[in-house]
């Protein structure tokens, strides 16, 4: 079986050791890790599988780490593992581009279990978590980032993330409040702005950008 490869984004040390130990007790190989955003370049180097992000870091936020491992590891996998348990904060870590959000609280084998799902290709929001989610941002976790289509506005991601999951536009109008003609006006856009012909090639350049 491949071992999962892990980078580290976390300022605290004996969180970080402790999740390290964690892991290598469960298979899995931290391969790099910082302390900090400026620290990260060691981790761009390493390319690991999977990047486990703070958010609260001493010289920014784990978001900017996000958008930029987005940006440079197109096949890593995301998850921001941090102290903040409440919806917006995890909608906020999903619409940066994470694949996952828990809360440093997990209990040890769901944060493993967490790993492993998104290395596999899952979205994963810890169970403490889910509920604040809800009626927050249900379409977070499909919203690809920004820098992803930087020429899109975020409520056209937001329609376009939708479609490419195979919404018709009568769900997204519900789930958006939205009328039918609205959703349909911005797909029309969106294909124009991205020189697609059809839903199935928005599809693929969202899995093309996301991963998923």
């Amino acid at each position: 079986m491949t071992v999962i490869r892990v980078g580290v984004v976390e300022d605290h040390p004996l969180f970080r050791d402790g999740l390290r130990n964690l892991l290598a007790a469960e298979g899995l190989q931290v391969v790099a890790e910082s302390s900090d955003v400026s620290g990260i370049d060691s981790i761009v180097s390493a390319a690991p599988d999977v990047v486990v992000v703070d958010l609260g870091l001493p010289d920014g936020t784990g978001l900017d780490v996000v958008r930029r491992l987005r940006k440079e590891l197109s096949t890593t996998r995301l998850l921001v593992l941090t102290m903040s348990a409440d919806g917006a904060t995890a909608s906020r870590s999903l619409a940066a581009g994470a694949h996952g959000h828990l809360v440093k609280d997990a209990d040890p084998a769901e944060v493993v279990a967490a790993i492993r799902s998104v290395s596999a290709g899952s979205v994963v929001v810890g169970a403490s978590v889910a509920d604040r989610l809800h009626g927050i941002s249900d379409t977070a976790a499909f919203t690809p980032a920004a820098e992803a289509f930087p020429s899109l506005t975020l409520r056209e991601r937001q329609v376009l993330g939708l479609v490419a999951d195979g919404w018709p536009n009568s769900r997204i109008a519900t789930e958006l409040g939205l009328s039918d003609k609205t959703v349909s006006n911005y797909v029309s856009s969106i294909l124009s702005t991205l020189h697609a012909p059809n839903r199935a090639a928005l599809s693929g350049l969202v899995r093309e950008a996301t991963g998923r």
